[in-house]
């Protein structure tokens, strides 16, 4: 079992946390300690707005320092202090006290047997031993044994200092020798003494998978405060204001209790695990139970940015974006159906985070899709789907669909030629200039990309839209645009 100082100890101060503070970065050190500029773990600014204690971590480091965990854990106590007051605070003090004395002692020892075992004097102390003595001053300024034996090695160990060379003092000293002590604090904390509930998320009551603490010091798996927050910026225990936290989004997993989980519950922890893996493998299905977007028509190969501010579809976005799919399914509304027979899938390819949980997402149309069945997951909508493509045609078939499709996109380029130049402008900014003709017409199972561009900016009705869509026949598919131009040809705006 992993020995407790590595885990409750602060990486600043090197004792039992007291009070512990969880920063921004994750780490956690003591209350007192958290005034200095950057983490002593990661180098990031400490960032700890209020101050606020880490509640979780600091109810189980109460709930370890009982007299019985003390004496479970044979860190010397033969009797729990005399009249110490029954607080985690004061608990936390005695422990570091006689560890410190303990420590402090058997490297007093070691002092000792160096000092013999010199023979050209105190020229030979080491930088680790000089200081091993300097900390043990600290640890021993109350223990009267020890301190006798202090003030003999005190002048002896003065001399030497005195004798380094200021290149020595300052020359770093090797890892091994830097290699953190074993720490003055119980060797190790029984199992018996914690309990599943104790890291329990008081959201969906599971054990933690990824705890992140709040400014508040409230703790919760990552990705039940991020559902939180999208419906409410506030902590969904006490309701303090989360709004920086928010706007900020540094959702950085508290190494502590991480590192608790998985060695006090690595066959719990494992198993959270392996369903997390599970949820991710299911939510990757691009042909099963795929998210869908109710909203607007998209096409194959153009261009649709989204606001997203509805909660459910922020879960569906972090979703996708989480999975590396970067993929979801856009169809319009259907009033009978929740939404439309067909649709496009769309990729994600930049995602911007506004301050108050909203994004706005730039997207591409990606392959077309014909829906099988409904279904919903977490508020929005999915579907089991296939993909459609465009029936290959071979001989004279082929050359009359090469002629019949450069005449349309003839009458297609004249169309926008002739539009005013605000709405030219207009629909370059959003959708981009008309495509080139494709010298290969079936080279894509979607056709050209010039037709879905037309379709995109051409006023049309979004039932002849999603019929255009569905169709996997591209003479089909320019018959309906040729009627349009032309019907538009005829209505042309001067």
């Amino acid at each position: 079992m992993e020995p407790v100082p590595g885990v409750l100890g602060c990486p600043l101060c090197r004792r039992l946390l007291r009070e512990p503070v969880t920063a921004a970065c994750g780490h956690s050190l003591c209350r007192r300690c958290v005034s200095w500029g950057r983490c002593p773990v990661c180098r990031e600014p400490l960032e700890v707005p209020g101050s606020r204690v880490n509640v979780l971590a600091s109810g189980l480091m109460q709930k370890w320092l009982t007299e019985e965990a003390w004496l479970s854990a044979g860190s010397g106590f033969t009797e729990p202090p005399e009249s110490a007051p029954d607080d985690g605070q004061s608990r936390t003090s005695q422990a570091e006290a006689q560890a410190g004395i303990q420590v402090a002692g058997d490297r007093l020892d070691q002092l000792e047997v160096d000092c013999k075992r010199s023979t050209e004097g105190l020229e030979n102390l080491s930088l680790e031993t000089v200081g091993c003595l300097q900390d043990a001053q600290v640890s021993l300024i109350q223990d009267v044994s020890s301190g006798q034996r202090l003030m003999v090695l005190q002048p002896m160990v003065k001399e030497a200092t005195n004798k380094l060379s200021a290149e020595e003092l300052s020359s770093p000293v090797s890892e091994e020798k830097n290699a953190p002590d074993s720490s003055p604090c119980p060797q190790s904390v029984l199992r018996d003494l914690l309990s599943v509930s104790d890291f329990e998320c008081s959201v969906c009551t599971k054990l933690l998978f990824e705890p992140v603490t709040t400014p508040c010091g409230h703790t919760f798996c990552k990705k039940c405060v991020e559902r939180c927050l999208d419906y409410r910026p506030c902590c969904p225990l006490c309701k303090e204001d989360l709004r920086k936290f928010l706007q900020q989004r540094q959702y950085r997993v508290t190494q502590l209790l991480d590192a608790l989980i998985t060695i006090y519950f690595s066959t719990e922890c494992a198993e959270r695990k392996l369903l997390n893996e599970m949820e991710m493998a299911e939510l990757s299905n691009l042909t099963s139970n795929i998210p869908i977007f109710v909203c607007a028509m998209a096409f194959p190969g153009i261009s649709c940015p989204l606001h997203i501010f509805e909660p459910r579809y922020r879960l569906m976005m972090r979703r996708c974006l989480e999975t590396g799919t970067k993929t979801f399914g856009m169809c319009v509304y259907d009033r009978g159906k929740i939404f439309a027979d067909y649709g496009c899938m769309l990729k994600i390819e930049r995602s911007e985070d506004l301050p108050d949980g909203r994004s706005l997402i730039d997207t591409v149309g990606g392959r077309r899709f014909k829906v099988l069945r409904r279904s919903r997951r977490d508020g929005y909508s999915t579907a089991d789907v296939e993909y459609l493509e465009d029936k290959l045609v071979e001989g004279e078939e082929l050359t009359d669909l090469c002629n019949f499709h450069s005449r349309v996109y003839e009458k297609a380029q004249s169309w926008f030629d002739h539009l005013p130049s605000i709405l030219q402008v207009q629909i370059r900014t959003k959708h981009g200039p008309i495509p080139d003709q494709e010298e290969n017409v079936q080279a894509s199972p979607d056709g050209p990309r010039w037709c879905w561009w037309l379709l995109a900016v051409i006023p049309m009705d979004p039932a002849l839209q999603t019929l255009v869509l569905s169709s996997t026949s591209l003479n089909d598919r320019l018959i309906h645009l040729q009627r349009v131009l032309d019907y538009l040809a005829q209505n042309q705006i001067q």
